[in-house]
Parts: structure tokens; sequence; C-alpha cells
């Protein structure tokens, strides 16, 4: 569609002639006839006239002409040319927006692939320790293995020996520690009776889904991410 053939429809449309037209706007109307017959281009002022004899915002009357044609007819109208430049600078904006959101997913995607690979989040290897009780003040930390050398060896009849076997047999209280992280062969930890001396053990696997989920999800926002930037020459056209 034209300009003048837009200008004919929208009077057309409100029912009114070319002189009725005319004395709204306040232009001749050997002039409008020229307009509406497009063989002539209407000055800002006069297309500022029309848009207001036809009540229209500048979108609206702009809504009906395809690109090409506002930008190699229209766009002598100050007016215009100044909305198409907003246009141009706004789909500018929104594209960069755009490429940054795929960029980000993209990154995002790797980010949380590699967590869920490397278990660096959700550790699957557990380090198991092993603690056969609690080590009173003032005794060897290995009290529980080596009990016997605090026996005199004077101790003939075993009266002392039998007893401090009952003794650290009663006190025995076993206890196994899970950590994520390696702590070393041994391991003190203090509590308010005493220490607990925790022996390695070795390392368990353990299976932890969550991990999959984000190895999933990487490959999901990795795949978004590669189809945005398929699909911007689609969204944006110049």
């Amino acid at each position: 569609m034209t300009l003048g053939e837009q200008l004919k429809k929208l009077r057309n449309d409100k029912a009114l002639s070319q002189p009725e037209l005319a004395n709204i706007a306040g232009i001749e109307q050997s002039y409008l006839s020229k307009l509406e017959n497009d063989k002539s281009m209407p000055s800002n002022d006069i297309f500022r006239k029309l848009l207001s004899a036809f009540d229209l915002s500048l979108p609206e009357f702009l809504a009906v002409f395809d690109n090409d044609y506002a930008e190699t007819q229209l766009r002598q109208i100050p007016d215009i040319e100044h909305w198409l430049k907003q246009q141009q600078q706004s789909q500018i904006l929104n594209q960069r927006r755009y490429l940054y959101i795929c960029s980000a997913l993209i990154v995002f995607a790797i980010t949380i692939f590699y967590a869920g690979q490397s278990k660096i989040l959700f550790p699957e290897m557990q380090f198991q320790y092993y603690s056969e009780g609690i080590v009173l003040a003032g005794e060897p930390k290995n009290i529980f293995d080596d009990w016997q050398i605090l026996i005199p060896r004077e101790d003939v009849k075993n009266k002392l020996y039998y007893k401090k076997k009952m003794e650290m047999t009663q006190r025995k209280d076993e206890h196994f520690l899970l950590s994520e992280t390696f702590l070393g062969q041994s391991y003190v930890a203090t509590y308010s009776e005493g220490l607990r001396v925790y022996e390695s053990r070795g390392e368990k696997k353990i299976a932890r889904p969550m991990n999959a989920w984000l190895r999933i999800g990487g490959v999901f926002f990795f795949i978004m991410g590669i189809m945005g930037f398929v699909l911007e020459r689609r969204f944006y056209k110049t």
C-alpha cells in the first residue's frame, strides 16, 4: 500500500469527501488530491495535520506499510524518519540483549555440566573413618590398641591385666565417620568427655543423582543457547 492509497482509505473509512478532509486538516483540496494520487509527499507539518484529522498515532498510521516502502519513500517525512531511527535503535538493543542471553545460557550450561561431571558440588566419593571409643585425658591416643603396655610386668597373676581388659571392653564405643574430604590416615575429634581418634578405613563410592541432573541440564541449556544463535537471524532480520 502506498501513502496516497492509505490516505484515501482512511478518508473513506471516516466517510469524508476530499473537501471535508481538506477543511478539517486546513489544507487545499487540490493538494490533498495530489497526496492521494501519490503525486506529492506531504511536509512534516501537513503530515501532522492529517494524523490529527484521522485521530491516529504515528505507529498506527505506519502499521499498514511494509518496511521497504517506509524506508525508501516515507522516510522523507522527518517525523517518520525519527520514528524509524528509534525503532532501529530499539531493535539493535533487543538484539544485543538476545545475544547476551544466548551467550549466558552457554556459559551457564558449561558451568553446570562441569559441576556434574567433576562432582565438585556433590562428591560421590566418601572417606570412611572408624573410632573404637573415647580417649580420656592423660591417656595415649592409641589406648584401645595398646592398653596392655600400661600393665606392669610384675603383674604375675594377671589381676591388673584382666581388670584393664574388662574396663577397655566396657569403654568400647564404636563409631563410624563419613567425610567427603580426606582427613588424613587418622583424625582426632575433641568432645567434652575426651578425644576420639578416627582411623582411615578406605573409601566408599555413593550414587548422587544430582550430578546426572546437572549434566543433563548442562546439555539442555547448551542446546538452547546454540539454537538461540541459529534463530537470531530469523528474529532480527535486517
